[in-house]
């Protein structure tokens, strides 16, 4: 059974800080996706990919409103 979202600890926070930074280094989402498809029958694959794109939803967000600057 796959873990609930921000439960891992500093594992679900990098992978929410690399979401942000991903905003501003594109290439970062391409290199992020390709690591956790490495293992795809791990369980928590989307938990995981969901923790980094709501770190990038939330950079956009930042960017739009003006308070991180890309």
């Amino acid at each position: 059974m796959p873990r609930p979202l921000f439960t891992d600890g500093f594992n679900s926070f990098w992978h929410f800080v690399f979401g942000l930074l991903a905003v501003r280094f594109l290439i970062i989402m391409p290199i992020f996706i390709a690591y956790q498809c490495i293992d795809i029958y791990e369980e928590n694959i989307l938990i995981d990919l969901g923790e980094f794109f709501i770190g990038y939803a939330s950079g956009l967000l930042l960017n739009r409103c003006g308070i991180l600057k890309v």
